[in-house]
């Protein structure tokens, strides 16, 4: 009796997250991939037409050039975070006056809304009285032109997101071995040396988990473009997540506008696999 009592206990404390994942997660993903199949309409119930949206899409110009721009900036963004998350890491890692309320301000943006910081980031870049043409005195449309309105994109993401590499590399030197760095000191061992022969494995794990954890952020991406460009102009910036949205709720085609969504599932798939297997090893 007493073994039953615990069974049900366990189930009655599990219950509550079932419930969760198969009403907020599983329903809506089931939902959403049986409209892959269909060719259903706002205002209609459409039809089973099997992979007949996935045929399409995959065969649609403007449905490469969003793959493109999203590689484009989930690539350049992470790298960038990368390389300053651990420029600010080194800098932070030494004690030095105010360094807690510096340590403090890097999560401001991590923490800040999105949409909010998008709206700031709109006006700052923009060619009517925006701030920045306002610094350097010149007449900029940062947001007019392909390439600078993606290079506007992937400044905005840095800007947000780099606080999550600091923090994983920060904790990443602060595990590294003070006797060993002192004996590469000793040794003779040149910074570039000591860099990549000590430090880099160190910081390698902190990096890969936070450059994963930032892929799948940055490829589902869709307040930033979505508020600052709208995906132009001429759909330069238009990513996976701001086509399924036109698609979906403007051009009212439920369907495809699944179809998109789910056509980056395997993207996510693989960074789950990997979470997993790295949760496993530890």
């Amino acid at each position: 009796m007493t073994a039953v009592r615990g069974r049900l206990l366990t189930l009655a404390m599990l219950a509550p997250a079932l419930a969760f994942v198969l009403g907020v997660i599983a329903y809506p993903l089931a939902t959403a991939l049986w409209f892959s199949l269909t060719s259903v309409q706002i205002g209609g119930a459409g039809h089973f037409v099997g992979l007949a949206n996935y045929r399409f899409l995959f065969g649609l110009g403007t449905y490469g050039d969003a793959v493109r721009n999203t590689v484009v900036y989930t690539a350049g963004s992470t790298v960038l975070k990368a390389l300053l998350g651990m420029l600010l890491a080194f800098a932070l890692a030494r004690p030095f006056p105010g360094r807690r309320l510096v340590y403090a301000a890097l999560f401001l943006p991590f923490i800040f809304p999105a949409d909010v910081g998008a709206v700031a980031w709109y006006y700052l870049f923009s060619n009517v009285h925006g701030g920045i043409n306002y610094l350097i005195q010149r007449d900029v449309a940062w947001l007019g032109n392909g390439p600078l309105a993606m290079a506007s994109l992937v400044t905005v993401n840095v800007w947000h997101g780099t606080a999550l590499f600091t923090v994983l590399s920060l904790a990443a030197l602060r595990s590294v071995p003070r006797h060993v760095l002192d004996a590469a000191i000793t040794d003779g061992a040149r910074w570039y040396q000591r860099f990549l022969r000590i430090l880099l494995p160190y910081l390698v794990p902190g990096l890969v988990l936070a450059a994963l954890l930032s892929v799948l952020g940055t490829f589902g991406d869709f307040v930033f473009v979505h508020l600052i460009t709208g995906g132009g102009p001429a759909n330069s910036t238009s990513i996976v997540g701001t086509m399924a949205f036109q698609v979906a709720l403007i051009d009212g085609d439920l369907g495809l506008a699944s179809a998109i969504s789910f056509s980056v599932i395997p993207v996510y798939l693989v960074g789950l696999a990997y979470l997993l297997r790295l949760v496993g090893r530890r």
